[in-house]
């Protein structure tokens, strides 16, 4: 009878062992199960907010890439953009400096007005660089959009942009958007920065 005992003993602690590495290893599932979904649900709701913002950039530049309606905007005898339907920067395929110059004056266009022209949802800023990385400027603009955003600029005539800052804006998302295009027979890039 002893031994009886003792084997009863002996399956009685390997259904002991058993029983605790089941709970132990169902509660570490539990776990990496709720992990992965707090991962899942946290990265689709900053993707949404990436994807809009991409969305916004790429609209502001299609439509800055354009020519614009009516196409010699830049030319009619307007005081504002209140007129502009599309607010297109080409002429003929190449960045026109005056359309430039009159979209960066907000004088003339100010930005409430611009993110309507352009249907941006989200701040923005646009900016042009040559190859090299030096931002152009047009009339003593350097950017388009935002005046929140900080250049410096070297005094004096003419204006030398240098450096954009977005140390004064609070953004928790950036998305920023390059293009290529023609101004005055050379490349330059376009940039859009979007922020939420």
């Amino acid at each position: 009878m002893s031994k009886r005992r003792q084997r009863h003993k002996k399956a009685n602690r390997k259904s002991q062992v058993w029983i605790s590495d089941y709970i132990i290893g169902l509660l570490l599932f539990v776990l990496a199960i709720i992990f992965s979904v707090k991962i899942i649900i946290n990265s689709f709701s900053t993707n949404v907010d990436f994807n809009e913002m991409k969305n916004d950039a790429s609209k502001i530049s299609e439509i800055l890439l354009s020519e614009g309606y009516p196409p010699d905007w830049n030319i009619q005898n307007t005081q504002n953009c209140t007129d502009i339907i599309r607010l297109g920067l080409l002429t003929e395929k190449r960045l026109d400096s005056d359309k430039v110059s009159k979209a960066m004056n907000t004088s003339y266009c100010n930005y409430t007005s611009l993110r309507t022209k352009l249907q941006a949802k989200h701040e923005f800023v646009v900016i042009f660089e040559r190859p090299d990385g030096d931002m152009l400027e047009f009339n003593d603009s350097c950017t388009l959009g935002s005046s929140t955003v900080t250049i410096n600029k070297k005094a004096g005539p003419p204006v030398d942009c240098h450096n954009i800052s977005f140390t004064p804006v609070s953004y928790s998302n950036m998305v920023k958007l390059d293009r290529i295009l023609v101004y005055n027979s050379s490349i330059i890039r376009m940039v859009v920065y979007t922020w939420d």
